[in-house]
């Protein structure tokens, strides 16, 4: 008996308290099915959960029991899920949407706590899964990887069970980190294995330990996407591609894409603009969301003010369009990746056809980082556009840090593009406990910094600022966090002689029943320049957020924006504002309603705040109706609705409308069936009626084969 409880304790007790977990081979078969079969038993559950949402370090109000195994090729984990008193919230959801109660693996197979994995499945079934980056602070959701899983309702809650190969992810150490979670929306619960603080937040370093991971897997796997395309605009053709995806080690991979179509990927919203920038367009071609993070600097998703970092890759001006309506094509692409011991490297190259006043070009884009120490990394980025008489070449040298001492970001870069050569910096300091926040920044961009051929970039000059925040979490139950932040700032463009000076408050208030509420005002001392001309004016912006628990089966918000600026659409100063609301409904378990209203509009310049209080001197205005509808048949089948409306004071009548149903099917891991039916009009008003801009229909397969 003596001995029997020392081989308990070596194997079951020491290891949980030492912060490690020794991973157990199985030779059984392990069924994915939701079910918990006795294999599962042959190892000690991993238990002792505790809250970060609501109430930070107390342990969880429900039981959650976690196992894992392995049998050289794939791991294994299982989540035995209790209920107290209620059952689980199902939210059916297709892939990358995990809604209701829900499980999270973590991992971190380079061991280096800066990078990892992320596997999560709700008590639905669905599945999602991307990438952490920068220990913690930013996330990659683009990432799909070949990994199985089931869940099952129970008597006393859910289980869930998943496999992962060893093929389908990258690793280069036997001593990987390993965090567990469990999300309880229906009480605005987070709850982790290894405990996470609600300010500084989620991070590698939390992670424990997962020891004895000896793969049995040499190579990976060969991922070959046929995409065959059958597109319908009054008359019939047909298209294909092809994808390709190897990996022949754990450490190495590339990708190959002939002649992509984006036929499924959604139109951009329409949105007004009264700045003298373009606006930033969200990427959403797969081929170029995959890996984007290795490109892109991040300040991670809590508090941040000032501009961010330098975007020296800015994938849109890949296949853009050119002359108003002509899109540029995409021939090819290829990508490589690689990382372990620390370092990380890609590599991007596209080449595109001529179309309208664009010549063929290629884009390229180059980059290797290199862990230094604990928490820090050195990089450095080349991007780069050459076409017949035109060229850009930006070359980027990067470090970040993140740990005990804050979260550091300096960039510094130089440009050339055509003989017109530029430097920029950028430098970030954010330091966080659980009283306060302070934060400090500088930015400065050349005149002659021109990369907008590659990467996105607005104002050029110099920028500094810095704020401090306090944060409260009063002894009350309704109140779950409380805090008011102070900044100040100054700037400068290139072409002016002066530098603009300002100061501004934001506060942010979140209740136990995880309703939300975010205020600011700020003030400037504003100096511009307008066609040469400068001019001097004070401005003046206020903004309102407020929104409820999306977990509920009603939700929604409203914000709400009104300033005093220069506007770069009507040419002259005046107040402006952008407003909307947003609704969710989910009346059962697979379907989704939602509508989001917005309002942006102008006044004339001479205009006050009491002709704006009495509905005068309005110089124009849009209001933008967005209704969606989703319902999912199961986790691999659904159907979606997208509709906009944009309706334009100046027209006096609806000016756009766009419908864009679209079916979807998830044969298996990354094999999709579209069909997608797009319609925009525009409204002409030199013959008073609608012109069809866009119209048609696709029909598209792209299938995984995998060995």
């Amino acid at each position: 008996k003596g001995a029997f409880m020392k081989r308990f304790i070596f194997l079951f007790v020491l290891p949980v308290m030492l912060n490690a977990v020794t991973l157990k081979h199985t030779r059984n078969t392990i069924v994915i099915d939701g079910n918990l079969e006795k294999v599962w038993y042959t190892v000690a559950p991993l238990t002792g959960f505790t809250q970060t949402e609501p109430e930070e370090g107390k342990p969880a109000s429900e039981k959650t029991e976690v196992y894992i195994l392995t049998d050289n090729k794939n791991l294994y984990v299982a989540f035995k899920c209790f209920t107290k008193d209620r059952k689980p919230q199902v939210r059916l959801r297709g892939w990358d949407d995990a809604s209701g109660d829900r499980v999270t693996l973590y991992l971190d197979p380079f061991g280096d706590k800066r990078t990892g994995y992320y596997f999560t499945v709700s008590a639905a079934g669905t599945q999602e899964d991307g990438t952490i980056n920068r220990g913690g602070i930013a996330f990659d959701y683009s990432w799909d990887g070949v990994w199985f899983a089931k869940s099952k309702i129970t008597n006393y809650g859910y289980n869930v069970e998943m496999k992962i190969p060893f093929k389908s992810i990258r690793y280069s150490s036997t001593k990987w980190g390993i965090q567990f979670a469990r999300d309880i929306p229906v009480k605005g619960e987070d709850d982790y294995w290894k405990p996470v603080p609600q300010i500084s937040g989620f991070r590698i370093t939390q992670f424990g330990e997962l020891e004895g991971v000896e793969p049995e897997s040499k190579g990976r796997f060969l991922e070959i996407y046929p995409v065959g395309i059958v597109r319908y605009n009054d008359k019939f053709k047909l298209s294909g591609g092809l994808d390709l995806s190897y990996n022949p080690s754990s450490e190495f991979g590339f990708n190959v894409t002939i002649l992509p179509d984006f036929a499924q990927i959604e139109a951009d919203p329409f949105q007004v603009n009264l700045s003298q920038y373009a606006l930033y367009l969200r990427e959403r071609r797969p081929f170029f969301v995959a890996g984007q993070n290795m490109f892109r600097i991040r300040r991670g998703n809590d508090f941040n003010i000032g501009p961010g970092p330098i975007d020296v890759l800015y994938t849109r001006n890949i296949g853009k369009i050119v002359d108003d309506s002509i899109e540029v094509p995409i021939y090819g692409g290829l990508k490589f990746t690689t990382r372990g011991n620390g370092f990380e490297g890609a590599a991007i190259y596209v080449n595109t056809g001529s179309a309208g006043s664009e010549p063929m070009a290629n884009y390229v884009a180059l980059r290797g980082a290199k862990n230094i120490f604990s928490g820090a990394q050195l990089g450095i980025t080349y991007t780069g556009k050459e076409a017949k008489n035109d060229f850009t070449r930006v070359a980027t040298i990067d470090g970040t840090y993140t740990g005990k001492i804050g979260d550091i970001i300096g960039q510094l870069s130089y440009a050339d593009s055509i003989g017109a050569k530029g430097f920029a910096g950028y430098f970030n300091y954010k330091k966080f406990t659980d009283k306060y926040l302070w934060q400090v920044y500088a930015k400065h961009i050349d005149s002659t910094y021109n990369i907008n051929e590659v990467g996105y970039v607005t104002s050029k000059g110099d920028n500094y600022g810095a704020a401090f925040a306090s944060i409260f979490r009063p002894d009350v139950k309704s109140i779950r966090l409380f805090s008011i932040a102070l900044g100040t700032g100054i700037g400068k463009e290139t072409y002016v002689n002066n530098y603009s000076k300002a100061i501004w408050s934001f506060s942010n208030l979140n209740l136990s029943n995880n309703y939300r509420f975010e205020g600011s005002f700020s003030f400037t001392d504003a100096y511009e320049d307008t066609s040469g001309t400068e001019i001097h004016y004070t401005g003046k912006s206020i903004s309102f957020n407020m929104g409820t628990d999306h977990s509920r089966a009603l939700s929604g918000g409203i914000w709400t924006d009104f300033s005093y600026a220069f506007n770069y659409m009507a040419y002259h100063l005046g107040y402006q504002t952008n407003c909307g609301t947003y609704l969710h409904f989910k009346p059962i378990s697979n379907l989704l309603f939602s509508l989001n209203i917005s309002y942006a509009g102008y006044w004339y310049d001479s205009t006050g705040i009491k002709d704006i209080i009495q509905g005068r001197n309005v110089e124009d205005s849009y209001f933008i109706f967005r209704p969606y509808m989703s319902y999912n048949f199961t986790t691999k089948l659904a159907f979606r609705m997208e509709n906009e409306i944009v309706y334009e004071k100046s027209v006096g009548r609806v000016y756009e409308y766009r419908i864009n149903p679209l079916i979807i099917y998830n044969v298996s891991p990354k094999s999709n069936i579209y069909l997608v039916y797009s319609l925009t009009r525009e409204y002409n008003s030199t013959i008073d009626k609608f012109e069809t801009t866009d119209k048609g229909a696709a029909f598209k397969i792209r299938y995984l084969f995998y060995f």
